[in-house]
């Protein structure tokens, strides 16, 4: 057997076969010949790109699936996911989250920081203390960092980030001279959308939508395996989308927009101003609804009906045929699944489809798992041509 140092980097390999290694990682196992229906190619030229891989020990044949004989074209192919290292890191107002993965997103290690303030050296700080911490001695062959903004799918720069108060900053270029380490920036609800996509509940879909609440509302959209951005990583701008004519305004000032009934924000304020409570939080919101307190289950209600509203539009424009709701606000799926059901049932348009709707609970590590793996979908889709000056191209 190969030792992990002699595997090619997968940034390093030729394009054909970097989409090979992809093809694995999202729906792998796959023999050659399924390979070839994927990719859209011969079978002869799934057997020549696939040969060098195998003897680099990047691929392997999985020798116990039955009644095929090893180099035969049913015999399928299993990317050693094991052997390829990432760091993904999720960037909150208040704190850092890192974790190192696999290939396939496996998680190996994870760490986390707590952050005094939101100025750069102290964020970078924290960030270069988690990868040092979690590297170990072998390769790590990309960083991927998600955290809220305007970035593109494989970005450089931090754009509009709310939380932090930063734009235009060169973010990946800073911690990629530090740490030696390549590195790529992402919109933090894409980069979970990755996550999901690759080895979570949406694995084995081509066409998905994860829709995210809490601090915002947050949207990624998988079309025929590939997570959306756009060409300014706009795509998924729903938190203040209209759902409703009248009820809470949020604080753009938007009256009945999808953030001003699902962030934890509304929530607690629209519970909480008439309890004469500033300090209600969601878990004392919860349990006032479980109390059977009108007021609290009003607002979950509300809040239920703004999610019902957006995942039938999801739906209606795009034909999605699952949507996977996360965040650290789904907790309130508790007490407002009645209302979003009823809104899914009432603006869903007749000739479309009910998707699937499926709740994903995930910490902070799940969104960290998700920028480790749009580091190596960065490698295999889009890689650098070398470590110290990075060329991205918007999605």
């Amino acid at each position: 057997m190969q030792r992990r140092a002699d595997v090619p980097r997968l940034g390093s390999l030729e394009p054909s076969a970097r989409a090979v290694v992809r093809a694995l990682l999202l729906a792998g196992p796959l023999s050659r010949a399924e390979l070839a229906r994927r990719l859209e190619r011969s079978p002869a030229s799934i057997t020549k790109i696939t040969q060098p891989l195998l003897a680099a020990g990047l691929i392997t044949e999985d020798s116990a699936s039955p009644g095929e004989s090893r180099g035969r074209p049913g015999v399928p192919l299993v990317l050693q996911a094991g052997r390829h290292r990432f760091i993904g890191v999720k960037v909150t107002s208040d704190e850092v989250f890192a974790v190192r993965t696999d290939a396939a997103g496996l998680v190996e290690a994870s760490g986390h920081r707590d952050l005094a303030d939101v100025e750069q050296g102290t964020v970078v700080g924290q960030i270069l203390e988690l990868v040092n911490e979690l590297r170990g001695s072998g390769e790590i062959q990309a960083l991927g960092v998600g955290l809220a903004g305007r970035m593109s799918r494989f970005d450089d720069i931090v754009r509009h980030n709310p939380f932090l108060g930063w734009d235009q900053v060169p973010l990946a270029d800073i911690l990629e001279r530090a740490t030696g380490i390549p590195t790529v920036l992402s919109e933090d609800a894409r980069a979970l959308t990755a996550g999901v996509q690759w080895s979570g509940p949406g694995r084995g879909m081509s066409d998905l939508a994860v829709l995210t609440v809490g601090v915002g509302v947050g949207l990624g959209i998988v079309i025929e395996d590939r997570v959306l951005a756009g060409p300014s990583g706009r795509v998924g701008r729903i938190g203040h989308m209209r759902v409703a004519d009248s009820g809470p305004v949020c604080e753009r000032g938007h009256r009945g927009c999808a953030s001003a009934f699902l962030t934890t924000a509304a929530i607690t304020r629209g519970i909480g101003v008439p309890r004469g409570r500033a300090d209600l939080d969601l878990d004392a919101a919860l349990a006032l609804a479980d109390d059977g307190d009108p007021v609290a289950l009003r607002v979950f209600a509300d809040a239920g009906h703004a999610l019902g509203v957006l995942i039938a539009q999801l739906a209606n424009v795009l034909g999605l045929p699952a949507v996977i709701l996360a965040g650290d606000g789904l907790g309130m799926l508790a007490h407002a699944r009645p209302a979003l059901d009823a809104a899914l049932a009432d603006h869903l348009d007749p000739n479309a489809t009910r998707p699937e709707v499926v709740a994903f609970s995930s910490g902070f590590d799940e969104w960290a798992r998700g920028a480790a793996v749009v580091a190596c979908q960065w490698m295999l889709v889009d890689p650098p041509s070398h470590r110290t000056h990075l060329t991205r191209h918007p999605a």
